[in-house]
């Protein structure tokens, strides 16, 4: 059976390179406007569109000067040995079947943009027994985060369709372990 390998930054790295390349480029327009004085309003519009222009030409210089950071790989891999978290510059970890006694994934939803719903996907994995902690040291930083208890939450993103791909992964490789999606604070669309 072929794993299943869900990219976690790939939606970042999407959107931070079309923000940069379209704050970078307007930022310039507005800085050339304000200074040929192809703005109205006087002096202080013509001020404003200046600084507004330099900041956003400041966002996408930041969005370059991090671009290391911002684009590199963070990947969860779902196959047939257990559950693996590739992550090359941070604390990658795995863990096998084994040594998991449920797998869960939850789905916190908010009320985002214009008022549509989104959610923030996480992964709770819940160890077998209580020497799990002493094998995996490397996964101390998801112990018991955001409020999760007995067990380990690594965010996965803003992908709500994350959360229905990731829980059938685990159904194929290990049934027995898998504990659904939970959802938490999903708004009632009228």
């Amino acid at each position: 059976m072929q794993p299943v390998v869900y990219d976690v930054g790939r939606r970042v790295r999407r959107n931070v390179l079309i923000g940069g390349a379209v704050l970078g480029p307007f930022g310039l327009l507005l800085l050339i406007s304000a200074f040929r004085g192809g703005v109205d309003g006087g002096v202080g519009a013509r001020v404003f569109t200046g600084l507004f222009g330099c900041a956003l030409i400041g966002v996408a210089l930041l969005v370059l000067l991090f671009w290391p950071v911002l684009s590199r790989t963070q990947q969860l891999f779902i196959e047939p040995p257990g559950v693996r978290w590739h992550d090359p510059r941070g604390k990658p970890f795995a863990i096998r079947w084994e040594e998991l006694a449920a797998v869960e994934l939850s789905r916190k939803w908010m009320v985002r943009r214009m008022g549509r719903p989104g959610a923030v996907v996480r992964l709770d994995l819940f160890p077998a027994d209580v020497s799990f902690r002493s094998r995996h040291p490397e996964m101390e930083h998801l112990w018991e985060r955001d409020g999760l208890r007995g067990g380990y939450r690594l965010p996965i993103g803003a992908d709500k369709n994350a959360a229905p791909l990731l829980d059938e992964a685990v159904q194929r490789f290990h049934p027995r372990a898998r504990g659904g999606i939970r959802e938490t604070g999903r708004p009632h669309l009228t």
